[in-house]
């Protein structure tokens, strides 16, 4: 199935059915409201995590709000709250969780902040034990008010959960943060970028017991920035001191096509999301265009991780919509969920997992209006199973 951060309707679920027509194929199971203007979501087992943008827990606030919800045995579409916490800053625009779930983190785009949490146990989200906030020196050349202020994007966890990164898209700065629970988070290293980079979002792919391949994609010059991180303990046997980490780029391709040019942060272009595919072999990046009212695209890479070229596009696929702020892959990877903002609609599209193309639309629903202010449409989409 399907959950959906949608900013005017809530969480919606929907059921997934590729052998049904594509108009037919998406069958909406319910609805689960979760503050004002939903924009992220994380599943984790039986429960589900999501963040508002604001007005929690109501209009007296500006700040946004945390959530968790229980999924129902006996009605899959069904979410009911167990706890929420203030995500103390305004504009909450992403959450995680550490590998061994006992830490949660979020991240405030407009209230240039990030909080962590303690999960004492499944789903019950405590007081905060840390608030970091951060200031902009001065503005960036980013155009339209970009980088006018610090604009931390998110706040994930490499896979050992021993460390935490935080692009931050106004001040064009990756931040890393050592993680030994929810009560001891050290920041250890500030890595700045190029000006006008515009860090957005990053993941993780493990090559070996003490490496991992660390992506970070950049809205204001659509760039995708391949590191390695090295010393990092994947095994999981032994603790590792968070001096070894050594944080080392290797590549920048472009997410517009082939080639590693930085476009100019004129917010013409903005990339997205990405995502890899389980079996290491295929990446893509979801483009949005702000100019045209054609249909946006996700690039394609094939992966080479022992070689120079880590990532060489193949190519791109239509997103179907306007706006492809999110989109996810489905577990066996053979299908791509996207969420377009602007057209307010939910599309999937059917791999060829030989050769990482697209080969069909195999699911479209519309979700509400066309919305160019984007206040209204989806903001996250993830693939979730049934818990029983």
């Amino acid at each position: 199935m399907l959950r959906i951060a949608h900013q005017e309707r809530g969480i919606l679920t929907f059921s997934f059915d590729p052998t049904k027509s594509s108009s037919r194929s998406l069958e909406l199971l319910g609805t689960a409201q979760a503050g004002v203007r939903p924009g992220w979501l994380h599943a984790r087992n039986n429960l589900v995590y999501s963040v508002s943008r604001t007005n929690y827990p109501n209009n007296s606030s500006s700040s946004g709000g945390v959530f968790s919800f229980d999924k129902h045995v006996e009605d899959p579409g069904a979410l009911s709250l167990v706890t929420s916490q203030s995500s103390n800053g305004l504009g909450g625009v992403f959450c995680d969780i550490t590998r061994d779930g006992r830490t949660l983190s979020t991240a405030n785009i407009d209230g240039s902040s990030v909080a962590i949490y303690p999960l004492r146990s499944p789903g019950i989200i405590g007081d905060p034990t840390f608030v970091f906030n951060y200031n902009l020196t001065h503005p960036g050349p980013g155009t339209d008010d970009s980088q006018i202020q610090s604009n931390p994007h998110a706040t994930a966890f490499d896979p050992t959960g021993e460390y935490m990164f935080v692009p931050d898209r106004g001040a064009d700065h990756l931040y890393v943060y050592h993680i030994d629970g929810p009560e001891r988070v050290t920041q250890i290293n500030n890595i700045t970028l190029e000006p006008g980079t515009g860090p957005r979002h990053v993941t993780f792919r493990e090559f070996n017991r003490t490496r991992t391949f660390m992506y970070l994609v950049s809205e204001l010059d659509n760039t995708i920035r391949v590191f390695t991180l090295d010393g990092v303990n994947n095994d999981g046997r032994r603790p590792r001191l968070h001096s070894s980490l050594k944080v080392a780029l290797v590549q920048i391709v472009s997410t517009l096509g082939p080639g590693s040019s930085r476009s100019e942060p004129n917010n013409v272009n903005l990339a997205a999301e990405m995502a890899l595919t389980n079996d290491g072999k295929f990446f893509y990046v979801s483009n949005r265009n702000t100019v045209s009212y054609n249909s946006d695209t996700l690039a394609i890479y094939s992966v080479h991780p022992g070689e120079s070229e880590h990532l060489v596009y193949i190519g791109n696929t239509p997103t179907y919509g306007k706006i492809p702020r999110h989109f996810s892959l489905s577990p066996d990877n053979r299908f791509i969920a996207v969420a377009n903002q602007v057209s307010n609609n939910l599309i999937v599209l059917e791999r060829d997992q030989a050769s990482g193309f697209v080969k069909s639309t195999v699911g479209n629903v519309t979700l509400g209006d066309f919305d160019l202010t984007q206040n209204l449409g989806p903001m996250a989409v993830v693939w979730d199973t049934h818990f029983s």
